[in-house]
């Protein structure tokens, strides 16, 4: 397991556009220089000899048509420099905001993917609909926030504090929330396929319609959790903590297919894979997949034997 708490110290990075400036300038310059020292024309094409005066002003004219020129194309390459190495510059400390206050800020349906927000203040905020794809939110105060509809896949959110946080609808495929505190959260039908939820803390936490295929829930705390109507597919649940048989006939009760039960909660009358008739045409409707592939995916998963 890689390790969680290790702080890596910031990598000082040099900006290719500001290298390319620091040689260029040079450069430019010398060739300035070298261009006036160069000697002027003394024939003409005829062979005739210019007076010393002809000579000197023939010579200015030629490096001062030279140099305009040079001149022209450096403020160019400064300009092209200086604005790329701005853009860059600018979308750089904007995705970068660790440890900012943003608990008043308005995002909705802003575009954040990928964005540094590593223990950054979200208390409340309204996050509606935002694209945090991949983005940084780990040890993050989500607490009572608005993120419904919003995409967190891949999102890092391990020891996040998402307590009341209404994540309804919301695409955590993939997500890394272990550790993460989702007392009393709204997760229902949201998708968590492949989702790391790890030693995270789910007590209360509304998981109705909520996909859980192929979850991580080693150490999980789920008391009192609601689980009405969500996919349990393919997953291992054998280390979870609290979970009641009690949560397994809750009605809508939820959708059973090859799951390791906890041996506190796997009574005879709950089969573990009740409902594998029943999930291909789930997923088939849920994923708009054809009913062969979602049967297909089913069997397959069914090969499988827990340990």
């Amino acid at each position: 397991m890689r390790e969680r708490f290790k702080q890596w110290p910031p990598t000082i990075k040099i900006n290719k556009w500001w290298g390319a400036g620091a040689i260029a300038t040079p450069v430019l310059f010398w060739m300035v220089w070298w261009l006036w020292l160069l000697p002027g024309p003394k024939w003409q094409p005829d062979g005739s000899r210019l007076s010393h005066n002809d000579s000197a002003t023939l010579v200015y004219q030629h490096r001062k048509i030279l140099i305009s020129g040079i001149g022209t194309v450096a403020m160019f390459a400064g300009g092209v420099f200086l604005f790329l190495n701005f853009r860059l510059a600018n979308s750089n400390e904007t995705a970068n905001l660790n440890d900012a206050d943003l608990s008043s800020a308005d995002l909705s349906r802003a575009d954040l993917r990928g964005a540094k927000l590593s223990s950054v203040d979200l208390n409340g905020v309204d996050l509606n609909g935002v694209d945090l794809s991949g983005a940084d939110l780990s040890r993050a105060d989500l607490s009572s926030a608005h993120l419904n509809g919003a995409d967190l896949s891949g999102a890092d959110l391990n020891h996040a504090d998402l307590r009341y946080t209404n994540l309804s609808g919301t695409n955590l495929s993939g997500a890394d929330l272990s550790s993460a505190n989702l007392r009393y959260a709204n997760l229902s039908n949201t998708d968590l396929r492949y989702a790391d939820l790890r030693y995270a803390d789910l007590r209360y936490a509304n998981l109705s319609g909520a996909n859980l295929n192929c979850t991580l829930l080693s150490g999980a705390n789920l008391s009192d959790a609601n689980l009405s109507g969500a996919l349990l597919f393919f997953i291992n649940s054998r280390d979870v903590l609290n979970l009641e048989p009690l949560q397994l006939k809750a009605e809508p009760s939820p959708f059973l297919c090859n799951v390791a039960l906890p041996s506190y909660s796997s009574q005879p009358n709950v089969n573990p894979n009740r409902d594998c008739d029943r999930i291909p045409q789930l997923l088939s409707d849920r994923y708009d997949i054809s009913l062969e592939e979602a049967q297909g995916i089913v069997d397959e998963a069914r090969q499988h034997r827990w340990d």
